[in-house]
């Protein structure tokens, strides 16, 4: 059987084996606690799938993604996300799309927030790598204040502008 939408065939996708919690990395990155659930080499670079556990430490500045798309669903606690000129507070089961291009962070409003975080296209995940560490526990780290001229490198090399403060910059 052949899908078709308005512009033709849909590829079909490979078919992935389910893998176990654990099977891919966990990071501890800029104060959170991140464990790879599907990365971009799982699913033909169509996404990646990535559970993350949050604090107030852990709030991201506002940032645009060049080449991915951003979406966020709460699983525990609550956040406030900013995308564009618009904030909603969320709760459990709440969803949240940042469009590539468009400015977008969140703030965690519990103590703790868990999320999935889900990129499209994949290949987000490597930013986390790249600025993170493989968590050495599936704990979140203990808040450090993060190297902030490191992070804003990183993340241009990877089509992701963080949009400092004046006061910061």
């Amino acid at each position: 059987m052949t899908i078709t939408n308005q512009t033709g065939p849909i590829a079909q996708p490979t078919p992935l084996a389910i893998k176990p919690s654990g099977a891919h990395q966990a990071i501890w990155m800029l104060n959170s606690l991140i464990a790879e659930r599907a990365i971009s080499e799982d699913t033909g670079g169509a996404y990646a799938v990535l559970e993350t556990w949050v604090t107030p430490d852990a709030n991201p500045p506002p940032h645009v993604h060049a080449n991915e798309d951003e979406a966020f669903l709460v699983l525990e606690g609550s956040l406030d996300v900013t995308v564009g000129n618009q904030t909603t507070s969320l709760g459990v089961g709440d969803f949240a799309f940042g469009p590539r291009g468009v400015p977008h962070t969140y703030a965690v409003t519990s103590g703790i927030a868990r999320l999935l975080v889900i990129s499209s296209p994949g290949g987000g995940e490597r930013f986390f790598r790249a600025v993170g560490t493989p968590a050495q526990e599936m704990v979140i780290p203990q808040p450090q204040e993060p190297d902030v001229a490191t992070v804003v490198d990183i993340a241009a090399r990877h089509g992701i502008t963080i949009l400092l403060p004046p006061e910061a910059q």
